[in-house]
């Protein structure tokens, strides 16, 4: 997949005459994927190209100052972008001068002049333009004035609830992750690099793999996760958190693999969120700590047993 950057001659050329899904694609949830797998049947019906444009930063961040925490890093995004089969991804950075511009002016300079694209593909709740005035329908009247098609896809339902990033948000952030996860359709994901720590986990008998990430939203707990390195996968447990019992004031992310042997330090690993097992809690004594930490891993083993990785 081509990532784009900047809007040049060379880009107009991947993208002029192609099918176009515009979005923030934060999750690449259910909505998303339907929105993306839309795009690949309408290009490869014509032999177009397909492509998504992204905003990055969140417009709620760089336009309206409010802190808000993304479902994905950067690289997570893209990569889930090409996984779904796009040719190309678009990253707009709303400058200064652009957030004055009317939908309108968007729909006409830069999809009209500058991409030249023949179709574009949003979601219902679409908005985009000066204070996001400018709504789906907006945007079909703007394509048929400046000559692109636009086709404009309901929201998915997932079990009697809307699928939305914000919805999802705030599932995370209370570390309700099976609910995440039905939405998401696919396990929350946790990526970094492998880092040296405190080896208290080594110290207790259960040695963990320290991880330095850069996602944003990390709920803390103890999880049943799985823990992806290349095409390999191994299940174990992911704790989050502070841990009390130690009186650490900076938040760590320690991953508990079961049954692996070998060093991981400074390999890069993806965690895929589960389950919640259970809150952080201070516990009287290290050796009641242990205890706990024994029973999560057998409750583990026998929830991956059940799930057929062993």
């Amino acid at each position: 997949m081509k990532v784009i950057r900047t809007l040049n001659q060379a880009a107009r050329k991947i993208t002029r005459d192609s099918v176009l899904a515009i979005g923030i694609f934060d999750g690449f949830h259910r909505g998303h994927q339907k929105i993306i797998q839309f795009v690949l049947k309408e290009a490869r019906k014509t032999g177009q190209r397909a492509g998504a444009l992204t905003f990055y930063p969140h417009p709620e961040s760089s336009i309206n100052h409010r802190p808000l925490l993304h479902i994905q890093t950067l690289k997570q995004r893209l990569q889930s972008l090409e996984s779904a089969g796009l040719d190309y991804s678009l990253i707009f950075s709303l400058e200064k001068e652009i957030f004055s511009w009317s939908g309108e002016e968007f729909a006409r300079k830069i999809l009209a002049e500058e991409l030249r694209v023949s179709q574009v593909v949003v979601g219902e709740n679409f908005h985009f333009g000066y204070r996001r005035q400018s709504s789906a329908s907006d945007l079909k009247i703007f394509g048929q004035k400046f000559g692109f098609k636009v086709k404009i896809l309901k929201r998915v339902i997932h079990q009697g609830q809307p699928v939305s990033s914000s919805l999802i948000r705030r599932l995370l952030q209370a570390g309700q992750i099976e609910q995440a996860n039905a939405l998401l359709g696919h396990p929350y994901e946790i990526c970094g690099r492998v880092i040296r720590g405190r080896q208290i986990g080594r110290q207790l008998g259960f040695p963990t793999a320290n991880l330095k990430t850069e996602n944003e939203i990390l709920p803390t707990g103890v999880f049943l996760a799985m823990t992806r390195k290349g095409e390999k996968l191994w299940p174990g447990l992911l704790n989050i958190g502070f841990r009390p019992t130690f009186n650490e004031r900076t938040m760590t992310v320690e991953n508990l693999l079961l049954d692996f042997k070998g060093s991981l330090y400074g390999q890069i690993l993806s965690i895929l969120l589960l389950k919640k097992l259970r809150r952080e809690r201070r516990f009287k004594s290290i050796e009641a700590l242990k205890q706990q930490i024994a029973e999560d891993v057998k409750q583990a083993k026998k929830y991956f047993e059940k799930q057929r990785y062993y």
